[in-house]
């Protein structure tokens, strides 16, 4: 069993660190910087294991990946024998509500985000290109569905470029990248999904935004090639804004992760991960990987951290600075409401493998506290 794989793998993963002392449950009340400085690794809490070995039954029975989740819905990107599509799952009857199906199953895919009662996602046609897509919103307490946008063509009939990134979605707010020209050119487009209106509010040598507070920003460049830094714009006002202190030395990535007061992003050659606990705070390096290693994902749970690499998937507290291996090897993490939805990696090279889910409420965990300074 899969289950039994990865909660032995999360036994013994990692080594004691001296002086752990146990901490307190729950999520950390202060977001000054902890006593911790760099990230330990140690013998995953007992409440981790646990959790890790359930098994959400719906991803057992097809490959069902998520995007996000509220309270007891996880929104996800679903191939079963009965519905192919977007869908909320309801963790806790297992019932699975069709959102959008998948026209073509065979080659459609979704990618997406959710933030309380929204879930937006971008879905393709093609396996040939991710670069053909619809951009789609749906609202979990009235069910009313938006078709936000479309991949834009140019002369050809191709569509043109586009980064493969899933939306951002914060509030009534929903936003993502797509290519609207030659030579990498990409624009930034806002949804209002309270109104449906979608406006661009920036072309060029742009990479996906995300949502930091009353913010949306996005990396952008001078010229193709070159480093990206940070922009932003106010919601409220709809113009340039300053960057808080969290963000603005970040830098040749468009890794980044932020609940508005926790910040985390990957440096240019993925090999580091900064981390800030408060706007206020410039982000430092809080783990390097060992040579020939890299990350892969980032995500931000209540009091959590997570991040895949070449080698598996770990889970931290931000609280305590602790961290333990959560997959026998690669998988994904999810972060998004009360918690961190973690996928097992396949046990077979097929087209749509059974990726076993297991959701991680990270609020009541117990980690160890990593040596101060």
């Amino acid at each position: 069993m899969a289950a039994v794989a990865v909660a032995a793998a999360v036994a013994v993963a990692g080594a004691a660190v001296a002086g752990c002392t146990p901490a307190p449950p729950g999520r950390p009340a202060a977001d000054a910087w902890p006593a911790w400085r760099s990230l330990c690794p140690v013998p995953a809490p007992p409440g981790l294991a646990a959790q890790l070995s359930q098994t959400v039954p719906r991803s057992l029975r097809g490959e069902v990946v998520p995007l996000g989740m509220a309270g007891s819905l996880a929104f996800v990107s679903a191939w079963t024998p009965r519905f192919s599509g977007v869908a909320a799952l309801n963790l806790a009857t297992g019932r699975l509500r069709p959102i959008r199906s998948f026209p073509r199953p065979a080659q459609d895919q979704a990618d997406g985000s959710a933030d309380g009662r929204w879930v937006v996602w971008e879905q393709t046609a093609s396996l040939q290109t991710l670069d053909e897509f619809s951009v789609y919103a749906w609202d979990s307490a009235t069910g009313r569905q938006l078709t936000l946008g479309r991949s834009l063509s140019g002369p050809g009939g191709a569509a043109w470029p586009s980064p493969w990134h899933p939306p951002a979605v914060s509030g009534h707010y929903a936003a993502w990248a797509q290519g609207y020209g030659p030579g990498g050119e990409v624009e930034v487009r806002l949804a209002d999904l309270a109104t449906g209106r979608v406006r661009v509010v920036r072309q060029g040598h742009t990479q996906p935004p995300f949502f930091y507070r009353n913010l949306l920003v996005w990396p952008e460049s001078d010229r193709p090639g070159a480093q990206t830094t940070l922009h932003a714009i106010s919601l409220a006002a709809g113009r340039p804004a300053a960057l808080p202190a969290a963000l603005r030395a970040v830098h040749g990535t468009d890794v980044v992760v932020t609940d508005g007061t926790r910040t985390a992003y990957l440096s240019p050659d993925l090999t580091s991960l900064y981390y800030s606990p408060a706007a206020g705070e410039r982000a430092r390096v809080v783990l390097r990987l060992p040579a020939g290693g890299y990350f892969a994902g980032l995500a931000l749970g209540p009091g959590s951290l997570a991040w895949t690499t070449t080698a598996a998937t770990y889970l931290a507290s931000t609280g305590t600075g602790a961290y333990a291996r959560v997959t026998a090897q690669y998988g994904d993490a999810t972060g998004s409401g009360p918690g961190v939805m973690i996928s097992d990696p396949p046990a077979e090279k097929v087209t749509h493998p059974v990726l076993p889910l297991h959701v991680v409420r990270t609020a009541g965990l117990r980690w160890p506290s990593c040596p101060p300074g």
